[in-house]
């Protein structure tokens, strides 16, 4: 067993890291020139200086650092002048840093940094959504040195995961996010890749708006079910991955309070969680006293107003339901209190039988209820938290379905001024 674990830049964690077996963090710029995998107002402020320093840190520690490049689409930038030359300066810099291996989707980037930095190890990323033996020796042959499998519709196939272990052999690592939620074959993971992409990029003109986040978690309250069939690894499960050769896991976000990623690492470490699932999978609602005051600073006015407003691009009075959204659901805010959804750990124990004995890649999951079942069993929701979060999901939907959500400002403000003046000439009820 060893881990691969999130890094949200703080010195602290390394510290906490020190009694388990994390070969790696991986991390990148809060915003370079080709992006990555999450958006830039998710991540933690990391400059080049401070990037730098955490490399060194790292390193001080035996722990090796690998750093994502793993954007999926970068608007054929790549192939251009321009773009080679700051991918060059980029792979070059990072190789003089010391960075041990870089994460990418990218084919051509793999040949790029094997040809022209071939120190560095690559690893291809999730988003490659590699999920076959075919894809996996197709990436072996062109020179990969690990691969992250896919996470969101292979981790409940036993036959295909023990055949794609097989087809790696000694040519490259095999790694598994164990603490991914997203929901089960989600038939918009690459166009989210795509756009969590544009979020990250220097110099991006795009709104930085995460519909298919927004989405899925409508999805994940209309229907629970969503939370229990997610490509999850609970810790107590775990062994039957090794059973099967698999040995590199990945823990996750890079968003995370670093007392929430030592106590998620120890989870897997130990095989064993009790309570609620979602401390080990949620990538929000983090309670806030498990927040530094450091970290508390994620959530500053600052923040929301350097990547968000943007009143060209967006209408700012219908952004303040995305701002309602974020405060119901703990997203752009810390958790006040006990978490509203709760999935018990130990109520989930002999769930994955099922599935060592059988995949479900070719069921239908309306007609098979397995997960269902265990969801009525597991998963409990707050009904009056439930009620107003979906009062503000038909709102927020509403207004970006319709188009409303970018429509004139002169517009909002004839709708204003006909609200209240049709209030104020409603004639008021005579009091006794």
């Amino acid at each position: 067993m060893k881990f691969s674990v999130a890094c949200n830049f703080d010195k602290a964690l390394l510290e906490g890291l020190r009694p388990y077996p994390v070969y790696e963090v991986f991390g990148k710029l809060t915003v370079d020139h080709f992006g990555g995998g999450r958006p830039s107002f998710y991540l933690p402020a990391v400059n080049s200086n401070r990037l730098k320093a955490y490399v060194e840190a790292c390193h001080r520690q035996s722990i090796a650092f690998n750093y994502l490049l793993n954007a999926s689409t970068m608007g054929n930038v790549e192939f251009t002048r321009h773009g080679q030359r700051k991918f060059t300066e980029m792979i070059e810099w990072l190789d003089a840093m010391g960075v041990d291996s870089i994460t990418v989707s990218s084919l051509f980037f793999l040949k790029i940094i094997k040809k022209r930095c071939p120190r560095i190890k690559v690893r291809i990323s999730s988003h490659s959504f590699t999920d076959t033996p075919r894809k996996i020796r197709f990436w072996a042959d062109s020179g990969a040195d690990y691969i992250v499998i896919s996470e969101v519709g292979i981790y409940r196939e036993f036959t295909v995961l023990e055949a794609m272990r097989k087809a790696a052999g000694d040519a490259v690592e095999l790694q598994l996010i164990v603490n991914n939620w997203c929901r089960q074959d989600c038939a918009i993971a690459g166009i989210h890749a795509a756009a969590l992409n544009s979020a990250s990029q220097k110099n991006s003109r795009g709104f930085p708006l995460d519909y298919c986040f927004i989405y899925c978690n409508y999805l994940r309250f209309t229907e629970p079910v969503n939370f229990v069939r997610a490509n999850w690894i609970r810790p107590e499960d775990l062994h039957y991955y090794e059973d099967i050769g698999y040995e590199n896991f990945k823990i996750v976000e890079r968003n995370t309070p670093t007392r929430i990623l030592v106590e998620r690492v120890k989870a897997y470490y130990s095989r064993r969680h009790e309570g609620n699932l979602l401390d080990l999978l949620q990538n929000y609602a983090y309670p806030h006293e498990k927040f530094s005051e450091r970290e508390l600073e994620y959530f500053s006015t600052w923040r929301l107003i350097k990547y968000f407003l943007k009143p060209a691009a967006v209408n700012l009075f219908k952004f303040i339901k995305v701002i309602k959204f974020g405060k119901t659901a703990s997203i752009l805010y810390p958790l006040q209190g006990p978490n509203p959804v709760f999935i018990d750990n130990r109520k989930l124990d002999g769930f994955l039988d099922r599935f060592r004995a059988s995949g479900c890649a070719s069921r239908d999951c309306n007609e098979c209820r397995y997960c269902h079942g265990w969801t009525e069993k597991a998963v409990t929701i707050d009904p009056q938290w439930k009620s107003a979060l979906n009062e503000v999901f038909d709102e927020l939907l509403g207004e970006l379905h319709s188009g409303a959500f970018w429509e004139p400002y002169y517009k909002s403000a004839l709708t204003f001024t006909r609200k209240i003046s049709k209030e104020l000439l409603q004639p008021r009820k005579r009091t006794a």
